[in-house]
């Protein structure tokens, strides 16, 4: 019996789950067996998201390019860092609620702008065919409709540093897996160069992607357009068929008969009544009226609805809203109702502070990762806050607060708006501020001079 019972003893069942240790094992035989030297496959089909949706959608392309416009439009910088703590803070402030005013403080105490040198020189000619500006534009175009931007840095051999750069198509551009602790061994543009493009010579800059898989797709960037790939395909199936209304000339119908079923048409009735109808539509063609007689009574028949009755117009003012709101945009900008264009204004200032400033925050850090490692740490440039018109607005607030402000300097209220220290002139009148001949210094009192005159009194008297 004991034989029987070993036999069929109920097992213990195995445990199949796994903790960190052997997820982090497994991570490192998925990447040193499947990805090394490999290229990595997408989620999605980037080019087709260029082809069916940027390129093929107006309103994708509208939205995408008052995007990339706006950041094209914005000048860059190149400063040396003069307090590293002051910078740390300057980057971290959000762009929600802007306090310019303390934006504008911590910059000038962070950074000193340089106006020659080797980075200047790049920012001036990036590219042989292409401004600095130009290549902003692709890099927000890029980065908005596949995920992805890759910005190549061609080096000096000898001194390594940046010469030029060259903007790589996202979908056409492979990565290239390595290992588990560094899982981005390079880059491949099979178009340029069938040799690895090594990654500290490629700046990636991407959205986040949260689609973990054991291949590595999660390198990748995730363009917000996979979020609204319904909005776009219900938004293309509606221009189909407006376009598809017009080309038939709007909703068919048919001449039929009655229902009295004693009434009946032989066919050579019917084909008369047909080539009296083609006769006729096209004398209304022509301009010439839309005449028809032929035996009462007749029914027409409707077949089909028009694009209002499937609410097509309705279903694409939807979608326009949705993808605005996908790019953090307000829809006035894509709408013809008069009543909005009087918040326009503050839909620009909203386009540059909610939607556009963030990115051109995250593409200045990653392009300062790049310039450092070329040129040194001590280098940093920068977007010019002060050139978006915008928020002159702002800037026309805060010189009216820091004209009340009696309590800073008036350094201190040049460096707010972005301005040097006051050096005077005493020999030019033109180029000296003026102020009221009532203020005097902080700490000094009225200087009447009695108290002088009465001490020479006392001094006579003795």
């Amino acid at each position: 019996m004991k034989v029987f019972s070993k036999i069929f003893a109920r097992k213990e069942p195995i445990n199949y789950e796994m903790n960190n240790e052997d997820w982090k094992i497994l991570g490192q035989m998925l990447f040193r067996y499947i990805n090394r030297d490999q290229d990595i496959n997408t989620i999605v089909n980037k080019t087709d998201y260029i082809d069916k949706a940027f390129l093929y959608n107006a309103t994708v392309y509208s939205i995408i390019a008052l995007r990339a416009n706006a950041a094209k439009g914005i000048p860059w910088l190149v400063y040396k860092i003069k307090n590293t703590q002051k910078l740390h803070q300057y980057q971290g402030i959000t762009q929600k609620g802007l306090d310019l005013y303390r934006t504008l403080v911590l910059k000038e105490q962070a950074l000193e702008e340089i106006e020659k040198g080797p980075i200047c020189d790049l920012f001036k000619k990036p590219h042989p065919e292409m401004t600095w500006a130009d290549i902003v534009e692709g890099l927000f175009v890029y980065r908005d409709v596949t995920g992805d931007a890759y910005l190549f840095q061609v080096d000096n051999p000898e001194t390594k540093e940046i010469l030029q750069f060259h903007l790589l198509p996202a979908d056409k551009t492979k990565i290239i897996g390595g290992e588990y602790l560094n899982p981005v061994k390079g880059y491949r543009f099979d178009h340029l160069s069938s040799k690895l493009l090594p990654p500290e010579k490629v700046m990636h800059w991407k959205y986040f992607n949260p689609k973990w898989d054991s291949d590595g797709r999660q390198l990748y960037g995730m363009s917000p357009l996979v979020a609204a790939t319904r909005l776009i395909n219900s938004d293309n199936a509606g221009i189909n068929n407006e376009t598809a209304s017009f080309a038939n000339e709007g909703v068919k119908s048919i001449l039929t008969g009655t229902d009295n079923a004693d009434i009946d048409y032989s066919k050579e009735q019917m084909d008369l009544l047909l080539k009296k109808f083609k006769r006729a539509t096209e004398r209304a063609k022509a301009g010439e009226g839309n005449v028809l007689f032929n035996r009462p009574p007749l029914n027409l028949l409707k077949i089909g609805e028009t694009p209002v009755d499937l609410g097509v117009l309705e279903s694409r003012k939807f979608n326009k809203e949705m993808l605005c709101n996908v790019f953090r945009i307000h829809p006035s900008f894509f709408s013809s109702d008069a009543s909005t264009l009087n918040n326009l204004k503050e839909a620009r200032k909203g386009l540059m502070t909610t939607s556009v400033m963030p990115d051109m925050d995250s593409l200045r850090d990653n392009l300062n990762a790049v310039i450092q490692a070329s040129f040194g740490e001590e280098w940093f440039v920068d977007y010019d806050i002060m050139a978006i018109s915008e928020l002159q607005d702002d800037i026309e607030k805060l010189g009216k607060t820091l004209k009340e402000m009696d309590w800073i300097t008036p350094d201190e209220k040049r460096a707010a708006t972005r301005y040097d220290d006051y050096v005077p002139d005493p020999g030019n009148p033109a180029k000296q501020i003026y102020i009221d001949i009532g203020k005097i210094p902080l700490g000094y009192g009225m200087d009447s001079s009695f108290d002088k005159i009465d001490e020479e009194i006392e001094k006579i008297r003795k």
